[in-house]
């Protein structure tokens, strides 16, 4: 538990002085025989005051007992009372100090429980302690009733603090914490918990069934207010005994209020012309294909808003507030520098999805795009904002930030247990951006799971097709052992038969190129990997390295290649309707604009339910590009699909 021996002196100092105060008290009720005469205080005396008992009065009692009946069973529950007490107020390490001492004396078998909780308490919030450790040493606990509520709120801690939401969430329930109270923190650790795991935790846990239940319906009923309000009612009723339908949860309260926003006008605001017009055309068809998908659903075509467009190339600021006119709702608009400068002098009451987040700078086209196509890269022009109170313009960003699924591919890829991975980045600004938040996510990841010993990431960028060939050699020591195998043949005078070995502590490769790059990598790491040891080093890619349109051949080259992409580029996707109408009206349409197009869609059909999306932190969005969270920022945040390819063609993965 460390040691922290130079802090044993002013324990013992502590003790040794309050001793030696009760001993003189002692010793002077014996009155002195003298013959001066006594001087009476005639000042009247103040009435006893109740004293504050401290954890240096705990520490001399259990000495006085010691002293006078050599109990060691007291004198230790005396000592835990001030262990208690130093936690208190917040002295840690004077308790952790007593508790070491107590450790080295040897705790009776009757406080062994009572030990190691306060031993758990005293270390739970250390950096250098592992609350797995803290909570495998209260399995066994068997605590009193007075201890069980605190036992409870002990466990609570340290199995959030482990992420274990569900076994947080129902210590939780055994704590002393007002009904409210519990509710609160309850349902804040089940909303952690991924909705694939639900079934199973309710399962395990079955006092938290309410809360489960309540999630679920809030989640069944998110896009229907009139029916949000009534499941709920109903719920109150059937469960009219639980704390839950006295306290709902702050978030369920607030959804209760939301209304369906009536659009009546919808201003779309996107480069329509000049160099950015394709790009700026894609994602207006994707906003025109999301109404007409509206308008086949709605039962009152009056109810769909009219859309007016505003091209905002070479348009300053007043120009576009004066296009928003009155209209309350707007998309857009797509740039960075754009977005920036419309914001502040956006009107009240107005509602916006940015297509930006201005914290990212605009990344201009990969140079293997076309020169005439989309000069500017939309998934790489991205934003950041504050949530804004009800009197402000309420502002929510959406981006296809390729950040974003750099951070994505890193938290993928830690959660399956790789440690070593080689990062292969070409050197475009682009693919260096997501080789820069990759690492960063990496080696954050590491950093919450408290590893002793540095991140192990081995780099390689790149140019040009020679320099990834020598990179990835060099990356997985292939040259080093040809080297070596040379050295052989040259000292023996002899052939040595042997195959050049990569090295063995890789466990994943991770790929930000281009797609006609990853073509080339992919087999050049086939070919450098051993064939003999029996290992596969899975390969990882983002949609970066996917184009579509390139046939075949590309699915050969990538083969075994895995991951992530919009749900609309993969197979046997929900939109196949969409998808055939699309593929007849632009059959030369690029994987970019496809992208761009699903981008529209989804912007469109998200903008009535960011209202929701707000108040319920765990509801998701199904969409075309991900599904879709909005977090604290009121940023859209996409969890992607992954993939694999084998046998030249695309391959779900559901891991």
């Amino acid at each position: 538990m460390g040691h922290i021996g130079h802090f044993t002196k002013r324990i013992t100092f502590a003790m040794a002085t309050a001793t030696s105060v009760l001993y003189l008290a002692g010793c002077g009720s014996t009155p002195e025989p003298t013959s001066a005469p006594k001087i009476i205080n005639t000042e009247p005396v103040a009435a006893p005051v109740e004293q504050h008992i401290t954890p240096e009065h705990k520490l001399v009692e259990a000495k006085k007992v010691w002293l006078q009946t050599r109990d060691k069973v007291k004198r230790d529950t005396l000592l835990l009372d001030a262990v208690g007490l130093y936690l208190a107020q917040g002295d840690t390490i004077l308790a952790q100090q007593i508790l070491f001492e107590m450790k080295q004396d040897g705790v009776a078998t009757s406080l062994q429980d009572s030990y190691a909780i306060h031993v758990a308490m005293a270390y739970q919030n250390d950096p250098s302690s592992s609350p797995a450790q803290l909570t495998a040493m209260l399995e066994d606990v068997k605590t009193s009733p007075a201890l069980i509520a605190k036992l409870a709120a002990l466990q609570a801690d340290l199995f959030a603090k482990q992420g274990l939401w569900a076994k947080a969430a129902n210590s939780v329930l055994s704590t002393e914490l007002e009904d409210e109270q519990k509710v609160t923190q309850v349902w804040t650790f089940l909303n952690q918990i991924p909705a694939d795991a639900l079934t199973q935790s309710e399962n395990e846990y079955p006092k938290l069934q309410p809360f489960f239940a309540l999630r679920q319906l809030t989640i069944e009923s998110a896009r229907n207010s009139q029916q949000l309000n009534q499941s709920i009612a109903q719920y109150q009723q059937v469960y009219a005994g639980h704390m839950l339908a006295q306290h709902l949860p702050k978030e369920v309260a607030l959804a209760q209020e939301l209304t369906a926003p009536q659009i009546r006008e919808l201003v779309v605001l996107l480069p329509l012309s000049g160099r950015l017009a394709a790009t700026g055309e894609a994602v207006k068809d994707g906003i025109m294909a999301g109404y007409y998908q509206q308008l086949q659903r709605s039962s009152n075509p009056n109810s769909l808003p009219a859309i007016r467009f505003v091209d905002t190339t070479n348009a300053d600021t007043q120009t576009m507030v004066a296009a928003i006119g009155d209209a309350k709702f707007i998309v857009g608009p797509l740039l960075k520098e754009t977005v920036e400068q419309l914001i502040p002098a956006l009107p009240p009451g107005v509602n916006m999805l940015a297509l930006n987040r201005p914290d990212e700078m605009p990344t201009m086209l990969d140079s293997s795009a076309s020169v005439n196509s989309e000069p500017l890269d939309p998934e790489a022009v991205n934003a950041e904002s504050e949530m804004p109170s009800s009197a402000a313009p309420a502002v929510n960003y959406f981006a296809l930030a390729p950040e974003d699924e750099a951070n994505q591919l890193a938290e993928f890829i830690y959660s399956k247990g790789f440690r070593a991975p080689i990062v292969i980045a070409a050197q475009s600004n682009l693919y260096q951006r997501m080789n820069d938040a990759f690492k960063s996510r990496w080696n954050s990841l590491h950093e919450q799971e408290a590893q002793a010993r540095k991140a192990n990431i081995t780099s390689v960028t790149f140019n040009d097709s020679e320099s990834l060939r020598e990179g990835i050699t060099q990356a997985l020591d292939v040259a080093q052992s040809n080297q070596r195998i040379n050295q052989i043949e040259y000292m023996t005078n002899e052939e040595v038969y042997n195959m050049p070995r990569s090295r063995r502590d890789i466990d994943a490769i991770v790929a930000f190129a281009s797609p006609q790059d990853t073509e080339l990598l992919n087999p050049i790491i086939e070919a450098s990997l051993n064939p003999y040891d029996g290992k596969q080093v899975p390969v990882y890619a983002t949609s970066r390295s996917m184009d579509y349109n390139s046939g075949k051949n590309q699915w050969r080259d990538l083969q075994n290649v895995r991951f992530i992409d919009m749900p609309w580029m993969m197979p046997d996707h929900k939109w196949q309707q969409l998808a055939q109408e699309t593929k007849q009206t632009w059959p030369d349409r690029s994987t970019l604009q496809n992208r761009l197009f699903a981008f529209g869609v989804d912007a469109y059909e998200l903008l009535p339910q960011l209202g929701m999306l707000n108040a319920l932190s765990y509801i998701t969005f199904d969409g075309l590009t991900g599904t879709l969270t909005l977090n604290k920022n009121s940023e859209v945040e996409r969890n992607l699909p992954q993939a694999v390819i084998r046998n030249e063609r695309v391959q779900m993965l559901m891991e």
